[in-house]
């Protein structure tokens, strides 16, 4: 069953993530979020609507420089009962995030237009990564829809984000 839901993920992501929504501006005035500075606060992937009536959530959010809170969230179907794993974890997935962020230079993304295609009953899919500023206390937070759409470099990056945060659970 596990396989199934890894393969159906991937096959999701593949198909219907085309994109990612917000606008970026990582320099300028007081009050952005400077890329250099700018640590990750909070990494989300949310996914639900299919027929089965399931849903899978897995979130992570700093809560200091050492430590990161992990809850996870599943349901095979709407009359299954719900799976909640919650724990603290070490802060180093968050660190590994804020590198891939720079690798793949995502303060400097556009945002993409909305695809127009669309599959019924497919699953809608939504993964976020929240920077916040130490600086200057400014927020920013760079989400991915499954309407969105991506470049392949776009398409790797969250891949491998996701990589992480299904990784972080096990740390």
């Amino acid at each position: 069953m596990k396989n199934w839901k890894i393969a159906a993920m991937v096959l999701c992501l593949a198909m219907c993530l085309t994109g990612f929504a917000g606008t970026v501006m990582a320099k300028g005035d007081k009050g952005m979020v400077q890329e250099k500075t700018a640590y990750v606060a909070r990494c989300s992937y949310f996914s639900s609507g299919s027929s089965t009536g399931g849903h899978e959530l897995i979130e992570l959010t700093r809560i200091s420089d050492t430590e990161a809170g992990y809850k996870s969230s599943f349901k095979d179907w709407s009359s299954s009962p719900e799976q909640v794993v919650e724990k603290k974890i070490p802060a180093d997935v968050l660190k590994e995030m804020e590198a891939l962020g720079r690798e793949y230079k995502i303060f400097k993304w556009k945002a993409f237009r909305k695809s127009e295609l669309f599959a019924l009953d497919a699953a809608t899919v939504s993964l976020s990564v929240s920077y916040k500023d130490p600086s200057n206390g400014a927020g920013w937070t760079l989400t991915m829809k499954s309407d969105d759409e991506l470049s392949d470099v776009q398409r790797e990056y969250y891949r491998k984000l996701l990589d992480l945060l299904y990784g972080a659970g096990d740390r």
